[in-house]
């Protein structure tokens, strides 16, 4: 239940960055941080805002695209598994394993003892996810 949620959610969000390409993020996160009252002159409030406030609309395109795509993956996966079907399981096994090219990608562009301890953590849980759906 909590990935098709997930799935929902991040649809949600995907369809809403493609259809406000055009929106100043920044000044939209300056307002929520000003309405749950966090001080937006903070270092890291600033820094996300800033961030968020130099985005193009190709950049926002694209996360927008990649939500809609992951979020659609999360949902079938989501249903799959509520429905205990054995092609979900195996959907859960590709779909955590492709974050493990993007962490190699990190850890080999900006090498770190904890994106490595994260790279190897998530390599552990495909193999136990392999060997748990292998034996059903």
């Amino acid at each position: 239940m909590e990935r098709a949620l997930r799935g929902l959610v991040l649809l949600a969000a995907g369809i809403y960055l493609l259809s406000h390409t055009g929106s100043d993020f920044g000044s939209l996160a300056n307002r929520i941080a000003r309405a749950i009252e966090i001080d937006p002159r903070r270092t890291l409030v600033r820094h996300i805002v800033q961030r968020l406030g130099s985005l193009s609309r190709h950049q926002i395109t694209l996360f927008g695209s990649a939500a809609v795509a992951y979020g659609l993956l999360e949902l079938v996966e989501g249903v799959g598994l509520w429905l205990r079907k054995r092609w979900a399981e195996w959907l859960t096994v590709v779909a955590t394993s492709l974050l493990v090219p993007l962490e190699l990608h990190e850890l080999v562009r900006h090498p770190s003892l904890f994106k490595a301890a994260g790279l190897a953590v998530n390599i552990l849980i495909v193999a136990y996810l392999v060997r748990v759906v292998r034996r059903g």
